[in-house]
């Protein structure tokens, strides 16, 4: 039976992209995604692939049946949410996990319901472009913003990178020119590149905070409740206890 024939008949969910797509050519907000199943074990189970970082990655490939998804392109929080599908299907909803009372200052277990993991909302209309309106309130000026794509992730840890050991590095206004898109109507990267070397400090700020407000994401803040009977906010993180069934099916 050839891989084309194999996947047609392949069981599967769709799965909602916290991004929405603003990221990918295609636009797809969710995808085709099936179980995990006994032949993932082999992947699974290469102790060469656990811990190597390249276990999601190949896990994700092997999963999503659209074939116009490039993995290695997609953002963190596609990725988180289509593990986190796998994980509920494959082990149960069930997450333990270890929290410390901040009263009495000890640790204790307690169990989340990941079925419960919402998108975060995104406050601004993003266009056809995946550009959305802004106002730069010291330098009176319309412009128009895009989100940070996993490209641009990229390239921000290669600048960090290349100017590690140099003393001033151009991250902060690199960032700038990936997102800011359009100044008044004027879209020549050149222009928009000098006027953000002499931008208002307050401006620059309130494009970081509007844009890292609005980034994409899985709601990972969960209450719990404590032995000494009190509510307390816990973040559900993707470490190792979290990806630990799959190591040990």
């Amino acid at each position: 039976m050839n891989e084309q024939h194999m996947e047609s008949i392949l069981p599967y969910d769709m799965v909602s992209l916290p991004s929405q797509g603003v990221f990918y050519q295609n636009g797809k907000k969710s995808v085709k995604v099936t179980y995990l199943n006994a032949s993932d074990e082999n992947l699974l189970a290469t102790p060469s692939m656990i811990g190597s970082g390249e276990l999601v990655d190949s896990l994700l490939t092997r999963k999503i049946l659209d074939k116009d998804i490039v993995v290695s392109d997609m953002a963190n929080c596609d990725k988180e949410a289509i593990l986190v599908f796998l994980r509920n299907t494959a082990f149960g909803s069930d997450y333990t996990v270890n929290v410390t009372d901040p009263k009495t200052k000890t640790e204790f277990q307690t169990t989340i319901d990941m079925s419960v993991i919402k998108t975060k909302d995104i406050t601004v209309n993003v266009d056809e472009k995946g550009e959305f309106e802004h106002y730069l309130d010291m330098s009176k000026k319309k412009c128009k913003l895009t989100l940070l794509s996993p490209k641009h992730e990229k390239d921000l840890k290669q600048i960090e990178e290349t100017y590690k050991e140099q003393k001033i590095s151009p991250y902060m206004t690199k960032q700038l020119e990936m997102v800011l898109r359009e100044v008044d109507g004027n879209r020549d990267p050149m222009t928009i590149a000098n006027f953000i070397q002499t931008m208002p400090i307050k401006d620059s700020q309130g494009i970081r905070k509007t844009v890292r407000k609005n980034a994409p994401e899985l709601d990972l803040n969960v209450k719990v409740m404590t032995p000494s009977n009190e509510e307390i906010g816990v973040k559900i993180n993707f470490g190792v206890e979290f990806f630990r069934p799959f190591y040990g099916i």
